[in-house]
């Protein structure tokens, strides 16, 4: 039975090798070359979908009012190049928009397609680096689930990428083997749905659980997820349209999403993953600096002012992750563990189990059907609402924790694998590891594509 790997000392840098020392792979497919560049870069023509618009036009001397009828127009055109085509633009502003700015500063590099109409998206950045987005097609269908809940209405709902690749090392997830590249811009951010919905018109939802921490990348998250929900007509988006996962990097970070006054707008999903401290510690690395206590009253900050914005918000609650690893956290000792720490919160918490998504090279499994409908039923029997998410897009490495951006070589390069300050906030996986869960990924989806 699996079990968690082995704790990279502190101060040990195993993902990181020196820059004149690449590791060598025996593989055929490995990750893209991932180097860390710490902060954003500055991007020079700017994105029009970009939050800061409307003050920079006022800025100008322009009214705000022109930024919402070029993001619409964009949004109603999304293969639009020319900003000259926007309607009622005044002809003196359009020089410096021309100068200033740009259609897209994104492009899609590929599109992998799965049997179960998820789609996933490979995007390219002004300077060269990648990240990507999901498209997930959902029908109707229900899951293993300890409450009667409502079918979800046919449509499609965007995973959003907030970073490229991630620091934050969770041991199962295939994006934290990638390091930390660099955040996002808000524009770049936006520009992913622009894109997806060349695929997909009918998006209603928007989820940040793609690459990355968002609350990581907070400034940039936080007003792409204000324009969302106060423009939810102009994105053509559904009620309470954006859920934002978030890890709990830091404390007082999910206080910080309360004072931005997101609460009842946004819905939370704390991405938990673990009924006790240690064993938390142990497959959530970050997890060192957040005790349980303290997460514990950030969520209950949270689900008390989301409650008092709206009955929907309240309903709804704060989603709570739990990513079970056979033999690692799927006991009924563990389903039990973490009823009792729900239960006082049990009217503000709704768990979502995902059962583990294959990453080769990574230590775990998924436990199976029975397991994951007892763990369900165990956190009811502590008045815990739960539901088991069903798997999907495996068959392109789109599901939850498999993102990691592969591509598939001829030739066996090297493998860049630079986790960002091991030492504070993660225990490294091994090289070796990453870059065999890199390859398989890539693999799959070559053979998806070739099919």
């Amino acid at each position: 039975r699996a079990g968690p790997p082995r704790r990279v000392a502190r101060g040990a840098r195993a993902m990181a090798p020196p820059d004149d020392e690449e590791p060598e792979v025996e593989v055929a497919a490995v990750a893209a070359p991932a180097r860390r560049r710490r902060g954003a870069v500055e991007l020079h023509p700017r994105p029009l979908l970009d939050p800061e618009l409307p003050r920079l036009l006022e800025e100008r001397g322009f009214p705000g009012s022109h930024a919402r009828s070029i993001w619409e127009h964009l949004l109603e055109h999304p293969l639009c190049t020319d900003v000259a085509e926007v309607p009622s633009l005044p002809k003196a502003l359009l020089p410096w928009l021309s100068e200033h700015f740009t259609t897209s500063t994104a492009s899609v590099k590929r599109r992998m397609a799965s049997q179960d109409g998820t789609t996933k998206l490979l995007i390219s950045l002004q300077d060269g680096v990648e990240v990507e987005a999901v498209v997930i097609n959902h029908g109707g269908d229900g899951e293993f689930s300890s409450v009667s809940r409502p079918r979800m209405k046919p449509g499609a709902t965007l995973c959003l990428s907030s970073q490229a690749g991630c620091r934050m090392g969770c041991k199962f997830c295939a994006t934290g083997t990638l390091g930390l590249i660099r955040s996002l811009h808000a524009g770049e951010i936006l520009e992913q749905l622009r894109l997806a919905r060349t695929v997909r018109p009918d998006i209603r939802k928007i989820v940040f659980m793609g690459m990355g921490e968002p609350l990581e990348n907070f400034d940039a998250v936080t007003s792409v997820a204000r324009l969302l929900t106060s423009e939810q007509v102009l994105f053509r988006l559904g009620g309470r349209p954006v859920t934002l996962s978030t890890v709990a990097p830091t404390p007082n970070c999910i206080t910080r999403l309360v004072d931005a006054g997101l609460a009842g707008s946004t819905r939370l999903a704390v991405s938990l993953h673990a009924p006790t401290q240690e064993l938390r510690e142990q497959i959530v690395p970050s997890a060192r600096v957040m005790p349980l206590p303290k997460l514990m009253d950030e969520i209950d900050a949270f689900g008390r002012a989301a409650s008092k914005v709206s009955k929907r918000a309240r309903e709804e609650g704060v989603l709570i992750e739990y990513c079970m690893l056979k033999g690692v956290n799927d006991s009924a000792e563990c389903a039990h563990q973490l009823g009792e720490l729900l239960h006082p919160r049990r009217d503000m918490v709704y768990v979502n189990v995902i059962p583990f998504n294959p990453v080769f090279g990574l230590p775990y499994e998924a436990p199976s059907e029975d397991v994951v409908w007892e763990f369900v039923r165990l956190l009811g029997t502590h008045g815990v609402k739960g539901h088991a998410r069903r798997q999907l897009a495996n068959d392109i490495a789109a599901a939850c924790g498999q993102l990691a951006k592969t591509e598939v070589t001829r030739q066996v390069d090297s493998v860049f694998a630079a986790q960002a300050d091991v030492e504070d906030v993660a225990g490294a996986a091994s090289p070796t590891a990453a870059a065999v869960a890199a390859a398989a990924a890539a693999a799959a989806a070559h053979l998806d594509e070739a099919l």
